[in-house]
């Protein structure tokens, strides 16, 4: 059973062995030699409640041969690891010598905390600048990881923020005791698969592909096949031009380094995108004309709209509402103005003006993302309607859990995946079982209740 006991920060090794036989090199940096082998990084986390934001800049990652301690970062990243939860952001693609690997190290600087204050109306977030304890963390791996010429392989770097973020009486310190867990993965383990990146498309370069722009700049091509699931058909690649900001989910290609695309999503055709955490809808009932968002990132950066801080949107409900592939077990699940939730996490895209240095969002397009979700089920709440169709409850308390209805009401279908559990019927007995739940959080309009849509429902080892 593999431990998903937290989630972090993901560096993917790619041997360049085998694309040296085809003449293939590793995107952004030097061609592949013989003797060398790649690394590719993303991120995920493990958070806490009301937790909303760890920021922390990656100065840089080394992995560890017996000799050496070779790079796998490019350039120093900012990542927010409490944004994750479960899902896994691509950052960099590193060539490094083949071998036996046997630890991680990571060093880190400037990071601060972002925690939503419940108690005001509407919501608000509080910043707290974090203390490091250590700013270099070294991991041995469970087992030395023998790094071939032929190989594409992932680093997953995880940060468990519950262990490392000091608390009194429930309330976070600021004092950070970084705990990472590390490992290196085939290149199609799900673990190093990707599923939280966007950016700018660059061009496109065929029926079945395009070019975008990821974090510092680096061009990556995605490619995509027939089982490629685009989230509005009525948008092909074809039709995607520079003003274009997609999310894409996939792996990495062995051979080609490009991203094998399962899931494509358009979030803006007008060059600008937010991304972040609805924490106030007004009215709370009916359709919205105002929504507060907790930006976790934004395309381009523009002033007065700030990562970590509340962006207030306008909406009148001619925005294009839609969700990010889903497989909805129920008609009375609906996402549009009059179906929005403080908890859910989006993206939105639209126009932007600036005039005498005053910037104006105009929103086009709001898309629900998957988020991450956990804490512990709750004994007899199981409902199981047909195989691993049905629903259970869950005792949230994780980030945006303070958003969001305790117990929360999970609902599964015969498509979602279970991770260390054999299925619906597993949550059964007397005793709660922690849980970690990636999906959707969708109103249900017979109950106007959230409840989350699950596409994944993980048990939780120590």
């Amino acid at each position: 059973m593999r431990n998903f006991k937290a989630t972090g920060v993901l560096l993917a090794l790619m041997a360049a062995g085998g694309m040296c036989s085809c003449g293939g090199s590793v995107p952004g940096s030097n061609p592949a030699v013989a003797g060398q082998s790649s690394v590719f990084t993303v991120a995920t986390d493990a958070p806490l409640p009301s937790v909303v934001s760890c920021r922390v800049e990656i100065t840089g990652v080394t992995i560890f041969n017996g000799a050496t301690n070779v790079p796998v970062l490019t350039t120093p990243q900012v990542v927010d690891f409490a944004q994750l939860s479960g899902l896994h952001q691509l950052l960099d693609l590193n060539a490094v010598p083949t071998g036996t690997y046997t630890s991680a190290t990571v060093t880190l600087a400037n990071p601060t905390i972002g925690f939503i204050d419940t108690a005001q109306n509407p919501p608000a977030i509080g910043t707290i600048n974090g203390t490091l304890n250590q700013s270099s963390v070294t991991v041995s791996f469970a087992n030395p990881f023998v790094l071939n010429g032929s190989d594409l392989v992932g680093l997953r770097m995880e940060l468990d923020l519950r262990q490392s973020l000091a608390t009194n009486n429930g309330q976070v310190t600021g004092a950070i005791n970084p705990v990472f867990h590390m490992e290196l993965l085939a290149s199609d383990d799900a673990d190093v698969s990707i599923d939280d990146f966007h950016g700018g498309v660059t061009g496109v370069t065929g029926n079945n592909s395009f070019t975008m722009q990821g974090p510092k700049g680096r061009q990556w091509t995605v490619q995509a096949s027939a089982s490629t699931e685009f989230d509005d058909p009525n948008e092909p690649i074809s039709a995607f031009t520079t003003n274009t900001i997609v999310e894409v989910s996939g792996k990495l290609d062995p051979v080609s380094h490009n991203i094998s695309a399962t899931e494509v999503e358009v979030v803006s055709n007008d060059k600008f995108f937010l991304a972040g955490l609805f924490t106030s809808i007004r009215p709370p009932s009916g359709a919205a004309t105002q929504a507060d968002l907790y930006v976790r990132a934004e395309l381009p950066d523009v002033a007065g709209i700030q990562d970590g801080q509340i962006a207030t949107l306008d909406l009148n409900g001619s925005e294009k509402y839609m969700i990010a592939n889903i497989q909805n077990p129920l008609t009375t699940l609906l996402f549009n103005n009059s179906a929005l939730a403080a908890g859910q996490s989006v993206g939105i895209g639209g126009s932007l003006a600036t005039n005498n240095g005053v910037s104006t969002l105009t929103v086009r397009r709001v898309v629900l993302r998957r988020q991450g979700q956990g804490g512990s089920w709750v004994p007899g709440s199981t409902v199981i309607r047909s195989g691993n169709a049905g629903s259970f409850q869950l005792n949230d308390d994780w980030t945006a859990g303070v958003l969001l209805p305790n117990p929360l009401t999970v609902i599964t279908g015969n498509g979602t995946i279970f991770i260390n559990l054999s299925g619906l019927s597993a949550l059964s007995g007397t005793q709660a079982i922690p849980l970690r739940v990636v999906g959707f959080i969708l109103v249900d309009s017979a109950t106007n209740q959230s409840v989350m849509v699950a596409r994944a429902v993980e048990g939780m080892t120590n």
